[in-house]
């Protein structure tokens, strides 16, 4: 697209209302001009019909009023001494009028005449009635010369007029409308690029505000990560590959709290049921049985009391589990130490202390955790 072929306005939204209100307006002013023309037009054929009659008439009346005048002369009808002799005011005059044809104003000239005559007594003499002959037939065609020059004048202003609104009516066609819509296309076309710009802006933007929330995210796991849990989820997460997008439809009821609970439950009972498989097994094949769980009575801080003293603890919250047995570490390396010292001693009672330790084991996984109001 030229740059002449549109007008140097700004691609804003104002600019694209007013240049669709004006294309609209041009076009509602093509459809005006298209009815004036045809109009003037009908107008037009109309009056060059009424001129070609009265051309005709006028010509008729020119041939009477000649052929009367060369007949009083033969006659022998001499009154141009007198006519010269004396000379009144005209008592012919011409009117003019102003008209309005589809818009166009036209002047309209009549014929007014006062009294008989400017010689009444012409002709007194001899000759008498050729002399008023020739006054009507002369007054007749003098009408319709005036006649025929008023629709000969309007015939040429109206062809003007016709000529003119053409011209308008083809320049808004070829020129005005299509430079008006080409700079309403473009108008509307930067618009559309702004809104794509605007709306890759918002998508960067909301992509840099969900990368930040991520990374604060990873932030706030790793904070309290002791430097062996940093590198094995730092090597867990290089293996992993991107997690999915946010609009991949998945089933959110796997998530809630409910479900989560039970399956965790339902693992735990799994577990429980394995080992007392493998233990009775283990008895059959003769064999010392398993532990049943690896929490020992040296543990003190898993007790009921303790879990209660934690707030973060919860009865069914393997991350409590975790962070509890992580901080009776020292307990169990000093009960460890004993344990070692004692082991030249042989062992006493030891089926009572693992009969203890496995019931203490399964009331901690049979105990169900709290509901949550």
């Amino acid at each position: 697209m030229a740059k002449r072929d549109i007008l140097p306005v700004f691609p804003s939204r104002a600019n694209s209302v007013i240049m669709k209100q004006r294309v609209l307006a041009a076009r509602r002013g093509v459809g005006l001009l298209k009815r004036k023309r045809d109009a003037i037009d009908m107008k037009l054929r109309e009056l060059r019909r009424i001129r070609f009659d009265q051309d005709m008439h006028g010509d008729e009346a020119m041939r009477n009023a000649i052929f009367s005048m060369a007949k009083a002369n033969l006659l022998g009808a001499d009154f141009k001494p007198q006519m010269v002799s004396r000379s009144h005011v005209a008592t012919v005059s011409l009117r003019r009028t102003e008209i309005k044809i589809v818009g166009v104003k036209l002047n309209t000239l009549e014929l007014e005449t006062k009294g008989v005559g400017a010689f009444p007594l012409a002709g007194l003499s001899c000759g008498g009635m050729q002399v008023s002959r020739i006054r009507d037939s002369y007054t007749k065609a003098l009408k319709a010369l005036v006649e025929f020059a008023s629709l000969e004048y309007q015939v040429r202003m109206l062809e003007a007029a016709s000529l003119q609104t053409n011209m308008r009516v083809n320049a808004l066609e070829h020129v005005v409308i299509p430079i008006l819509q080409n700079t309403y296309n473009y108008i509307c076309g930067e618009l559309e690029e702004f809104e794509r710009e605007d709306f890759y802006r918002l998508k960067r933007s909301q992509a840099k505000q969900l990368e930040a929330k991520m990374a604060f995210t990873e932030l706030i796991k790793t904070k309290n990560m002791t430097d062996e849990e940093l590198e094995t989820y730092i090597k867990r997460n290089i293996n992993q590959t991107r997690p999915p997008a946010a609009d991949t439809p998945f089933d959110q009821e796997q998530f809630e709290e409910r479900e989560v609970k039970r399956r965790m439950r339902e693992a735990r009972l799994s577990l429980k049921q394995r080992r007392e498989q493998e233990r009775k097994e283990a008895i059959k094949r003769g064999e010392p049985p398993p532990p049943t769980s690896f929490i020992t009575t040296h543990g003190a801080s898993l007790s009921f009391a303790g879990r209660q003293r934690d707030p973060r603890a919860s009865s069914g919250d393997l991350y409590s589990t975790k962070r509890m047995l992580l901080s009776s570490g020292p307990e169990r390396k000093s009960a460890s130490n004993v344990t070692e010292r004692k082991s030249d001693t042989p062992p006493r009672n030891s089926q009572e202390t693992q009969r203890r330790s496995s019931q203490m084991s399964k009331d901690v996984v049979n105990e169900d955790p709290p509901e949550e109001s």
